[in-house]
């Protein structure tokens, strides 16, 4: 076997062990023997390792039992060294026979004695020295006559070895050793501009190659980007990767074109080639390789730059691995920050939310939307002082059961609508609090918003929120009806000064001058009576101009009693009136004014009725003997007139008087019928009336009606 000369270089020795940690240790203890000259040790614990590495190192140590089942073939593993020595480190019971056996072992060493490790190291000196071992001694003979571990023998013999090691000329560095020289700088790269250039540099000394580049893929086109010095940058092409160049980057199989010029394949990269070898980096790249003559390298030499440049590709993997971890972070770290403020942002809302909440002068609900349906979360302060409503009695409770008013379905079904949707609405409610009925303006006020600054409820990818403030507008509406009622009178006054002073003044003016021009007082007397006209006149304006000051002498009244002396006094035919002590209510009115309300309300219900009870079949008059039923009721803020045909289709009697026409009352809102002495007498009270009807029914409905125990319904004043 040809051995290298001794070198003072780094001795690099591949230990081979059944199993890393063995291999590792094994290696460690060979790198820290203090003896010789420094020891580059690389554990392995395969053949394929061995066979890749074992050209680039002075000596391989099979420190392994041959018979280990796990283990490496001892024989494959001398195949793999080749030319490279190799040294059995083993037990003594078959480590000579081993070595006597078998071809290709260049020394060993027993593994069992002490100071083995350093006889190791001197045995690794001795074979990579080329000192012949068979001319000093028979191994035969020293393997039968083999020194005891520390004699004097045995001592002598590594002393003189090591003599005879520190003697020779140091051997020529081969490309392996030349390129494991670069592995610590290539290992530790984190560029990759850096690393193609440490490529391209180490490969071209490791076999002194003057033209070296290294091209990666653009759009398709191999371009250069790191080349050795000697190579004429403005000479190179860009090569398309379609061609035999690409061909290496998807196959990984080296090109090798010894004769360029022979060779279709490729054409020169720049004149003067004779030779090119390429060798895949990875899937990123090429390394080019070129000589001035055919065959520049051999066959070892192309297999030692495959390695570099699978080297090469691992570290560029462990590069983009660290390049793509590295903005991995970076956008977490944005996308966190980004979080952050957006929960800040978020916070910050919540707390102005909540402040304003709190804050709120006005009764205020904070509702959210879950599954489609409006929930109460909260109430304010407020709504509990003026509802007498504390929280955690209708938290959680859908919006619309403590919103809306038994009866107002058509309400309900818009503010559900308007809550689901997120739009902000103003809606009219009217409710019971700790001071009687009131009328309240509901705002609804979506917090949620998208991007634009628009309600969007329904598309919000969490529950949307918002509030429900309740403005408290009886006062405000009560003044707008007195003003309404002022505004009427006053046009009452003006169309009786119109009609009904005017006249009597011409006449007693067209006397006047009658008695003037012929001297007949028969004309004075005229003129009295016009005078007589004009006080009846002035008295009726009084009345109407004082109206309000009588109402405020108002008294309790109870309905059912009023109603039943206005029923005696209008002409009802057959029609029937139905009251109930349990539904009676007392009120605070003008008595002789609710009468005369009554009057015209019941006589106008009894002709609406009887007019439905006679039907016309051409010539033909066909009576209904069915009798016709008026009801006088009490609601929660008011009354009701209310009457039900025969023919309809309801329950029994005191169904009507206990909730008369719930569904049709919603629209007596305020809504004129045109009946004028009934609305002048309720705008006079400050009452709200309304009236609702069908085929089979009509109702008469009167709200904001004081209460006659002193409190008002509609504002809570004392009566």
């Amino acid at each position: 076997m040809t051995r290298p000369r001794a070198t003072t270089q780094t001795r690099t020795i591949l230990y081979v062990a059944d199993l890393e940690a063995t291999a590792s240790d094994g290696a460690a203890a060979l790198e820290a023997v203090e003896s010789g000259p420094d020891r580059s040790a690389r554990p392995a614990t395969t053949v394929e390792r061995v066979r890749n590495w074992a050209k680039g190192v002075d000596c391989v140590v099979f420190a392994e039992t041959p018979t280990t089942a796990a283990g490496s073939n001892l024989l494959e593993v001398v195949d793999a060294c080749g030319e490279t020595p190799l040294v059995l480190f083993s037990d003594s019971s078959y480590a000579p026979t081993a070595a006597r056996s078998t071809d290709g072992i260049d020394g060993y060493v027993r593994r069992d004695t002490d100071d083995a490790v350093e006889h190791l190291a001197d045995e690794i000196e001795w074979v990579c020295g080329g000192v012949d071992r068979a001319e000093s001694s028979d191994p035969e003979t020293e393997t039968e006559s083999e020194p005891e571990p520390g004699s004097g023998a045995n001592a002598e013999s590594d002393s003189s070895a090591i003599a005879m090691a520190g003697d020779r000329a140091p051997p020529t560095p081969t490309p392996a050793d030349r390129l494991l020289e670069s592995v610590p700088e290539l290992a530790a790269c984190r560029d990759r501009d850096r690393l193609f250039e440490l490529v391209v540099e180490a490969a071209a000394d490791a076999v002194e190659c003057e033209y070296c580049w290294l091209s990666t893929v653009h759009f398709g086109q191999f371009e250069p980007r790191a080349t050795t010095t000697a190579v004429p940058e403005a000479d190179l092409e860009s090569t398309s990767r379609e061609g035999p160049l690409g061909d290496v980057l998807r196959t990984g199989e080296p090109l090798r074109l010894d004769d360029i010029a022979a060779d279709d394949r490729l054409a020169a990269p720049f004149e003067g080639i004779e030779s090119l070898y390429c060798f895949p980096v990875g899937d990123v790249g090429i390394l080019h390789l070129a000589a001035g003559e055919p065959a520049a390298f051999d066959e070892s030499d192309c297999d030692v730059l495959a390695q570099w440049c699978r080297s090469g590709t691992a570290v560029l993997e462990r590069i983009d691995a660290d390049a793509s971890r590295d903005t991995a972070r970076e956008r977490l770290r944005r996308e966190r920050d980004r979080l952050r403020e957006e929960r800040d942002r978020l916070a910050d809302e919540r707390d102005r939310s909540r402040a304003l909440f709190a804050n709120v002068p006005e009764p205020t609900v904070r509702y959210e939307v879950d599954d489609g349906r409006p929930i109460v979360r909260d109430v304010n302060d407020t709504f509990t002082e003026v509802f007498g409503t504390h929280a955690e009695t209708i938290v959680g409770d859908p919006v619309d059961e403590d919103t809306v008013p038994p009866g107002l379905e058509q309400r309900r079904a818009t503010l559900l609508e308007s809550l689901r949707a997120g739009e902000r609405r103003q809606l009219v409610s009217r409710r019971e609090t700790v001071d009687g009925v009131r009328e309240f303006l509901l705002t609804l006020v979506p917090v949620d918003a998208d991007p634009d600054g628009d309600a969007n409820g329904t598309t919000a990818d969490h529950n949307p929120e918002g509030l429900i403030i309740y403005s408290d507008v009886t006062e405000a509406n009560r003044r707008e009806r007195e003003l309404a009622a002022a505004r009427a009178r006053l046009e009452t006054i003006a169309d009786m000064v119109d009609e009904d002073v005017r006249g009597p003044l011409n006449v007693a003016r067209g006397y006047l001058e009658l008695a003037e021009e012929t001297g007949d007082r028969e004309h004075f007397d005229e003129v009295d009576d016009a005078q007589e006209r004009l006080r009846e006149v002035v008295d009726q304006l009084v009345a109407i101009a004082r109206r309000d000051d009588a109402l405020v002498e108002t008294e309790p009244v109870a309905i059912h009693d009023v109603a039943r002396r206005a029923w005696v006094a209008v002409d009802t035919g057959d029609a029937r009136l139905v009251t109930q002590a349990a539904n009676d209510r007392v009120l605070e009115a003008d008595k002789t004014q609710l009468r005369e309300l009554f009057e015209h309300l019941l006589q106008s219900t009894v002709d609406v009725s009887e007019r439905s009870d006679a039907e016309t079949d051409g010539e033909t008059r066909i009576e209904n003997d069915a009798t016709p039923v008026v009801t006088v009721g009490a609601t929660d803020d008011g009354f009701y007139v209310a009457r039900r045909d025969p023919d309809a289709e309801t329950g029994n009697v005191d169904g009507l008087e206990t909730d008369p026409v719930p569904g049709q009352l919603a629209a007596a809102d305020g809504t004129g019928f045109g009946h004028g002495t009934v609305e002048r007498i309720a705008d006079a009270h400050g009452w709200n009336v309304g009236v609702a009807e069908d085929d089979d029914r009509v109702a008469f409905a009167f709200r904001g009606v004081d209460a006659g125990d002193g409190k008002r319904n509609g504002n809570g004043s004392e009566g």
